[in-house]
């Protein structure tokens, strides 16, 4: 089962694209609406908890392996798993289901704001959390075992876990007032990754990056074979090999799907 996640800041739009075909069924949540305007409404519920907060909406695409039967039951049961096991226990949330292609998945549309407090579901090494999470459902429901990208990506020393929970713990008592600041390997990690989503060409993906204020450095020898490539942000610079398989040349193309075609690029 693959995972992917985004944050957001307007209900309605994302409600509309997903019930945007007749086969797309709102198969299951915890609110009253049956639509995209019904439920952006009641949403504004969690939002008014903690209006300061500008990416209050939380979106999750799960999508089963090809030969993998899951039914309607086991959609919202396996959605509502997920949803708690990532801290979304007292959180409003709708799930759609999409099988009208040979990709069955559910989308799963949430407020990360949590009704019983106003608080901000905690999302530090969301990315990983989801991983381990959907290993788990995998294991429990006898689903086809996928290959997490933690074992492409370079993943954060005991010492900074510690450092992170520690900070967090911290920020949610009021004890700090900023959050755990991400480390420069992770910013990078998470940057890439959301640049290689649609699966974009090389060029398209570096000129994404260095928006972001990311420089990118590809080398390549006379014949046009890959020499690695490197990334540098706020002046610290990883090789592709540092930040894990996935961010190396020859990875990008293998696990993140990114197009690389020597004549055209």
């Amino acid at each position: 089962m693959i995972g992917k996640q985004k944050k957001g800041r307007g209900f309605r739009g994302l409600l509309d694209y997903v019930e945007q075909d007749s086969d797309d069924t709102l198969i299951g949540g915890n609110m009253f609406g049956q639509n995209a305007r019904e439920l952006a409404k009641e949403f504004k519920i969690s939002r008014q908890l903690n209006p300061e907060v500008e990416r209050a909406v939380y979106h999750v695409s799960l999508s089963a392996a090809p030969d993998d039967c899951i039914d309607k039951e086991l959609w919202k049961e396996i959605a509502q798993k997920y949803l708690n096991k990532m801290g979304f226990d007292s959180n409003q949330y709708a799930i759609y289901r999409h099988s009208n292609t040979d990709n069955d998945h559910i989308h799963i549309v949430a407020s990360r704001i949590r009704l019983d407090t106003g608080k901000v579901v905690h999302d530090g090494w969301d990315y990983l959390r989801s991983e381990k999470v959907l290993r788990e459902i995998e294991k429990d429901y006898g689903l086809f075992q996928v290959k997490s990208r933690d074992k492409q990506q370079k993943t954060p020393s005991t010492g900074q876990v510690k450092r992170i929970e520690r900070e967090q713990f911290e920020y949610d008592n009021g004890l700090r007032q900023t959050p755990p600041e991400k480390s420069i390997k992770q910013k990078l990690q998470q940057a890439i990754n959301k640049a290689t989503l649609d699966n974009p060409t090389l060029p398209l993906m570096i000129a994404r990056l260095q928006i972001q204020g990311i420089e990118v450095r590809a080398g390549f020898t006379r014949t046009g074979k890959s020499k690695g490539i490197s990334y540098c942000m706020d002046s610290q610079a990883f090789s592709g090999t540092n930040l894990g398989a996935a961010y190396t040349f020859n990875g990008l193309q293998k696990h993140l799907g990114v197009d690389y075609q020597e004549e055209r690029d």
